[in-house]
């Protein structure tokens, strides 16, 4: 049971970056989607406290953001089975169960999530030019930090950094 649950705040935690940054603001569509993804992440996890070692993570969805600005992610994973989120873009960061999340464009093509937790921050950066799309995942330790730490349902949870084993994603057209 506590291995599941950090494995799906993890998962949650990713999905969430993924999908803020997998909204973008294209223009010359007047209505419907502007843009849409797919996104395929892998990942191992091992976490001293709860103890969970070699732990498998897998999951795939998709984003949408529409011209009002409104987006959406369809979430399936193989630790918390289907899940949806609908968000708005932009504004300051919000309140995240113990941190914050923020989003941020960083050049022309290139969006930022950024998930901030007591230890660590988590970076997502999505790059989308013309059909192709790029993502890439990182997690860095605060000054003076020696593990990680993940919102749980049973509390922080203190892992070694986390493993990402494939961080894929497309563009639906």
């Amino acid at each position: 049971m506590g291995a599941e649950m950090v494995q799906t705040r993890f998962i949650h935690a990713v999905a969430l970056l993924v999908f803020s940054i997998v909204m973008s603001p294209v223009s010359g569509k007047a209505a419907g989607d502007v843009i849409r993804g797919k996104f395929v992440l892998d990942a191992i996890a091992n976490c001293e406290n709860p103890p969970v070692q070699n732990f498998p993570v897998h999951s795939e969805g998709t984003a949408s953001l529409s011209t009002d600005r409104s987006a959406r992610l369809d979430l399936m994973s193989n630790v918390s089975g289907a899940v949806q989120y609908n968000a708005k873009l932009g504004g300051k960061p919000t309140e995240a169960p113990e941190g914050s999340a923020s989003l941020h464009v960083v050049g022309r093509h290139t969006l930022q999530a950024i998930r901030d937790y007591p230890n660590n921050i988590q970076v997502v950066n999505m790059t989308i030019i013309g059909h192709s799309c790029s993502l890439k995942i990182e997690n860095r330790l605060k000054p003076g930090k020696h593990q990680y730490t993940f919102h749980t349902a049973i509390g922080l949870a203190y892992c070694s950094k986390p493993q990402v084993v494939k961080a894929e994603c497309s563009v639906i057209h």
